[in-house]
């Protein structure tokens, strides 16, 4: 690939605008489109796994939103933000980006946004190497002591998958099996390591490294599909791009 290519990442949840920016950058000799992305969550599972030089990005998106997805990257490529909405410029500028375009986007416009852009060798990137989660696993001494009426397991951290909710017990899944204790998740993250663990919904507690895909209200862990909470939605984006760096 021509390293002075910039290669653009289009962030929006409406097919239109993906075909007009689509357009504006096949029009332009030094500019290629690095993938196409419709919501937030899809953005930055795309961004853990490939880099880019920039990110075109919409602001108003289901779910979460284009100035949301800022904040959960605490390190990210140059951003030029589209939207229908110049109330957000303020804001938006506040979080760095290059430029701010108001639809429908002249191509003029953005020809003088994406001017503002500098080719670079390798291409910034987010992250270059795939999730999920740390590269590498918690050391095989670590482990959680559970209690199991006059029982004490010692469960390898390394081994968890998740930890579940389960009325007045909390199941925890191992590749071994699946053990049920008397406590709460509540009390045990407080014996996780925080850098590991986090919770991704009211009933379930997850390794980040065991973070398999992710999608808008969903996430796979170790296999299973599991829900991701509204609540929790934030933190974990934020948690599990930055082990990732």
């Amino acid at each position: 690939m021509n390293p002075a290519l910039l290669r653009l990442l289009i962030v929006d949840d409406e097919p239109l605008a993906h075909e007009v920016l689509r357009t504006y950058i096949g029009r332009v000799a030094h500019l290629t489109v690095a993938g196409h992305c419709y919501t937030a969550a899809e953005a930055l599972a795309f961004l853990h796994q490939h880099p880019v030089d920039a990110v075109l990005l919409d602001i108003q998106m289901p779910e979460m939103s284009g100035l949301e997805l800022l904040q959960a990257l605490p390190q990210r490529p140059p951003v030029i933000l589209t939207t229908a909405h110049s109330e957000f410029a303020l804001e938006s500028y506040e979080h760095g980006v290059i430029d701010y375009l108001v639809k429908p986007v002249p191509f003029p416009r953005f020809l003088k946004a994406v001017g503002r852009l500098r080719p670079t060798t390798p291409a910034a990137a987010v992250n270059s190497t795939p999730a999920p989660g740390p590269a590498t696993a918690p050391e095989a001494s670590a482990a959680l002591l559970l209690r199991d009426g006059a029982t004490t397991h010692r469960v390898p951290l390394a081994d968890i998958q998740l930890l579940e909710a389960y009325g007045n017990y909390v199941k925890v899944h191992t590749a071994g099996g699946r053990l049920v204790v008397t406590d709460t998740l509540r009390r045990l993250l407080t014996e996780l390591p925080e850098a590991e663990f986090v919770r991704v919904h009211k009933s379930y507690v997850v390794p980040l490294r065991r973070v398999e895909r992710l999608e808008s209200q969903q996430l796979t862990v170790a296999g299973q599909v599991l829900p991701l909470g509204a609540a929790f939605r934030q933190d974990f984006l934020r948690r599990w791009h930055q082990t990732a760096q």
